[in-house]
């Protein structure tokens, strides 16, 4: 399991925490990496590329023109200044120049969205011109929370659908849509990490951000399907202002057209699956003081992981301890590791590169678990 990063002597990092910017995100398949090299050796007008990956986009996805960006969070800003700035250029140029002179740049977000997914998701909006407002409760929302919300001053309404966000007694997007389309007022989803590309645009939403490089396994890069090409248009006019320092490249823009193609076509297998995490979780209950399941995605997504609770009276180390104990070796085990503070990692079979890999991991927590017994 030898790789270019070993090689340059950097530690090995085997991924079972998900598609996580931290770790790379995802890998690229032969077809993607060979995109990036052709389109890296040649040149190319790069507002046209632009519009032409927009228009691609639509019809991958089925709307009427996208955004290509360089990452989801950069299209939750770039959308942001676009609806500040409309076609003018001149406000695109100075954006923060002109930002005391606008009231309407508020972006409404649930409480239980306002979220840190590896940097605040408010500073998203922050950077694109817009002041967030929250609305509802950490542990609970209601459309009337947000309706309440809503003034002249509003410029849109944000829901972030991910894992990171708080998921008891919050209303659902496709009534969130509603309401902003009933209220006139843009919506914005942050649906960086979701498989479908096009239920969201479906429901009426205005604004879709996605990541290229996470469930559709492209390059650093990601892309916001837009309601119509004026808003697209208006999206891409910002890489002459605030987007010039978060542009993606040619080789990026094609990469990740190659990606969705692959996707949609459905080409992406990952290597280890639930079926192989069955025997694994046989194997990680004959440990002493480990005990596994077969558990859901927290957001409901199909997505299966293998649960370890760590007894560390019996074990020898708790969840938490076990983040860093895995992380020695000659591999960095990653795993996932929201609950380790109530007892349990996860292993998210999807990143994984072989079977080799689980097998790893398999032995490395029955040997970590010998040192105490």
């Amino acid at each position: 399991m030898e790789n270019i990063y070993g090689k340059n002597g950097l530690q090995k990092v085997i991924n079972a925490s998900g598609r996580m910017t931290k770790l790379g995100v995802s890998t690229i398949s032969k077809g993607v990496g060979e995109t990036l090299v052709d389109a890296a050796s040649n040149y190319i007008l790069i507002d046209s590329l632009y519009e032409f990956a927009g228009k691609k986009i639509g019809e991958m996805v089925g709307c009427e023109d996208a955004c290509v960006t360089s990452s989801a969070s950069a299209g939750i800003a770039l959308a942001t200044a676009s609806l500040i700035c409309g076609n003018n250029l001149s406000m695109v140029h100075h954006l923060f120049d002109e930002l005391p002179r606008i009231a309407k740049r508020e972006v409404i977000l649930l409480k239980g969205h306002n979220v840190d997914f590896g940097a605040p998701i408010a500073a998203m909006v922050q950077l694109g011109g817009g002041k967030v407002v929250e609305a509802g409760y950490a542990n609970g929302s209601k459309l009337s929370d947000i309706e309440h919300a809503v003034n002249s001053n509003t410029l849109a309404i944000l829901f972030v659908k991910s894992h990171h966000c708080v998921q008891k007694d919050m209303v659902d997007v496709q009534d969130v849509v509603k309401l902003a389309n009933s209220l006139q007022v843009p919506c914005i989803i942050d649906a960086a990490a979701e498989e479908d590309l096009s239920r969201y645009m479906a429901m009426g939403a205005d604004f879709v951000c996605y990541s290229g490089a996470k469930a559709i396994e492209g390059p650093t890069s990601g892309f916001v399907a837009c309601r119509t090409t004026e808003l697209a248009a208006n999206m891409r006019l910002q890489y002459k202002g605030i987007g010039r320092a978060m542009k993606i490249g040619k080789e990026g823009t094609m990469g990740l057209l190659q990606a969705m193609k692959e996707y949609l076509n459905g080409e992406h297998q990952s290597l280890v699956t639930k079926e192989h995490l069955n025997p694994f979780i046989e194997r990680i209950n004959a440990i002493p003081g480990c005990s596994a399941v077969l558990v859901q995605d927290e957001a409901g997504r199909e997505i299966y992981r293998a649960k370890i609770t760590f007894n560390k009276d019996v074990y020898g180390y708790s969840a938490k301890e076990m983040i860093t104990k895995l992380q020695e070796g000659e591999f960095a085990v990653y795993t996932r590791d929201y609950q380790a503070n109530i007892g349990s990692l996860a292993i998210d079979p999807r990143p994984l590169n072989s079977l080799e890999e689980l097998e790893y991991i398999y032995k490395r927590i029955s040997e970590i678990g010998k040192e105490h017994q």
